[in-house]
């Protein structure tokens, strides 16, 4: 039999794991449709993102993770995965993002949260000097965008050596846009840090 500490940890995971609004994800994404995608454009570009998978971490967390595509025409799309990690609290832990456009590796790894920067000592006799601004999430950000950025481009720049069906040797493969990219991944990035009901 199950304890009842071990059952309360369980339902507590369980709750944590549902904190995610995915239905209001989905509905700032235009809606999601019957096959568990939402359709939007940005700018005039086509994206696609699916619906989220939210898994509980330790300590009371989640991590999100939902799959972004770019739809560069008719027939292609280049699919990426944005993962965002949550402490209890709502508080943003980490972000990730990792494909393989035209077969090739792109992951920018876990960049995690910064520690608050230590306050200036105070020298006796002047003025308390100002506390420095911390603002992580525009850190993690940066930081997550600047990795990808790199990577995308050296992906888009390299011949596809995959075995591919007649359509792409039809039509070759499909077009990498480091910037669209870039766009539908930030966009899907914002929209998931303003959804949990937290101070983050």
């Amino acid at each position: 039999m199950h304890s009842p500490v071990k059952s309360l940890l369980f339902l507590l995971l369980i709750v944590r794991a549902a904190a995610f609004d995915s239905a209001g994800f989905g509905q700032s994404l235009n809606g999601w449709t019957r096959d568990g995608s939402a359709r939007y454009s940005l700018d005039g570009t086509a994206y696609r993102t699916l619906r989220p998978v939210v898994t509980a971490n330790e300590g009371g967390g989640e991590t999100v993770a939902v799959t972004v595509l770019h739809r560069a025409n008719s027939w292609a799309e280049v699919p990426f995965q944005l993962e965002v990690a949550f402490a209890a609290d709502g508080s943003a832990q980490s972000f990730r993002i990792h494909g393989t456009p035209r077969g090739q590796k792109v992951d920018t790894g876990l960049v995690a949260r910064p520690s608050a920067p230590a306050a200036p000592a105070a020298v006796e006799g002047q003025p308390a000097p100002p506390t420095p601004a911390f603002r992580p999430l525009v850190e993690m950000t940066n930081s997550l965008f600047d990795s990808f950025g790199s990577q995308v481009a050296t992906a888009a720049e390299t011949e596809d050596t995959r075995k591919r069906d007649l359509l792409a040797r039809i039509y070759g493969p499909e077009p990498i846009d480091p910037a669209a990219l870039a766009r539908g991944l930030r966009y899907n990035l914002d929209l998931i840090l303003r959804l949990p009901t937290s101070s983050k």
